[in-house]
Formats: C-alpha cells, structure tokens, sequence
C-alpha cells in the first residue's frame, strides 16, 4: 500500500454488556442442551460457573430472558424454560405503531395479505362443527350491531375461528397478536357502522362456504379495505409521518 493510500475507516464497534453477552450464552446452551419448555434451567450458581461471570451479571440476565418469554421463574422452584409466546412483544408494539401513520396501516396491511393468502387453506381445512361456531358468533355480533352495542369481541373471536382448524397454533397467536396491536393502538372511530362491519363478516362464511376461494380472498381483503379507509379518515399526516 502507497503512503497515499489510506485504510478504509470503519466504525469501532462498542462491546455488548456482560449481562447481553450472558443472555446469549443461557440462549445457546438452552439450544445445544435442547431444552424443551418446562424443563429447569441449572442453578444460578452453577451457571455463572460455567460463564465464568458472577451471579450478578446471570440473574441481570435471566431477568431480561423472563421479560422476553423465554424463562419463567417459579418461586421456590427455580428457572425454567417457558413455552414460546408473542406475548411479550403486544406491551411494546402497540406503542411503536402509535409513533407514525404509517406503521399501523401497515400492520394492517400485513394481516389482511396474511389472511387473505391463508384463507383457502382454511376453507380446506375447516368443520362443519366450527362452520356452526362462526354462524352463532354472527348472529351475536348482528344483534349487538343492530343495538348499536360494542362488537370489538365478537370480530375477534370469527378471525380466531375462522382460521382454528388449520392447527397452527402459532399462526393463531400471531393473528391474535396484530388484532390486539391494531385495536390498542387505532384511533378511536366513533361513528363507524357496525351493521356494515357485520355484513362484511358475513360475506367472508358465504364466501367460504360457496367453495370459490377466489372469492372468500375477495371477501377477506374487502374487510380489510374498510379497515384502511376508516384509518385514511382518522389519522392526519401531523405526526410528520406519509
């Protein structure tokens, strides 16, 4: 190299804490032992034996692994391993979407292009017994529309039905996930139609039960289109956010 030529600067990387560090130790050793939820973590002691750190630094470290779901502590019991959850991440989402106009027609975006795409396996996949399910939460909800009354749960509980017999219990916490974000962080809409809300409901069992998953995606993507227009109608661009 030339006395002219200079090396490339990078930017000087700070070290993660200890406590950082220990998390993704106890996260790998978790893996290579293949620990499975319910299964007990080693003692405190015995783990800062192994890092070569002090107990302090372990328990800093087990205390940020229990906010995020992947440890639990029993008292008087100990640490173990915690079955997996998003339910950690619905104390923060809500409040990073409430940060921007964008962020929250997004999210809704995402679910309706989620659920759109997975409807047709769904229409494979689902009984008679909860074809019935979704029928009463409808008439509950239709009657609740039509006194004006609140339909926040019964248009919770269909989009948990409707996708239930697909089995997959994580696709059924993730769904649940963005419908608990989207109805903590939207805006209030005061005068929207809940009529309208139910009929659109409606139409998605209609169009699962005509078999024409053309048009059950239909359906579900007409759902979400009024979703979008009531958030076009409510939230302004004064948050600096496009």
């Amino acid at each position: 190299m030339s006395e002219t030529e200079q090396e490339p600067a990078f930017r000087r990387l700070e070290p993660l804490p200890l406590h950082k560090t220990v998390q993704d130790e106890i996260r790998h050793y978790i893996i290579k032992q293949d620990l499975r939820p319910g299964d007990p973590l080693k003692p405190e002691a015995e783990l800062a034996r192994m890092f070569g750190v002090s107990r302090n630094s372990v328990r800093e470290a087990v205390k940020a692994l229990e906010s995020t779901g992947v440890l639990e502590t029993r008292r008087g019991s100990g640490v173990y391993i915690k079955d997996f959850s998003f339910a950690p991440l619905l104390d923060n989402l809500p409040y990073g979407l409430m940060q921007g106009r964008r962020a929250l027609g997004d999210l809704v975006a995402l679910r309706k292009a989620l659920e759109a795409g997975m409807i047709a396996d769904a229409m494979a996949a689902i009984t008679p017994r909860r074809i019935e399910a979704l029928r009463e939460v409808l008439s509950d909800m239709g009657r609740r529309a039509a006194r004006g009354e609140d339909i926040t749960e019964q248009d919770r509980e269909f989009h948990r039905l409707l996708f239930a017999d697909l089995g997959n219990e994580m696709l059924l916490q993730l769904f649940d996930l963005f419908w608990q974000a989207y109805n903590r962080a939207a805006p209030p809409q005061p005068g929207r139609d809940r009529r309208q809300i139910h009929r659109l409901h409606v139409d998605i069992v209609d169009a699962v039960l005509s078999g024409d998953a053309e048009r059950a995606r239909e359906a579900v993507r007409q759902h979400y289109v009024g979703i979008e227009s009531r958030l076009g109608e409510t939230l302004t661009p004064s948050d600096g956010s496009v």
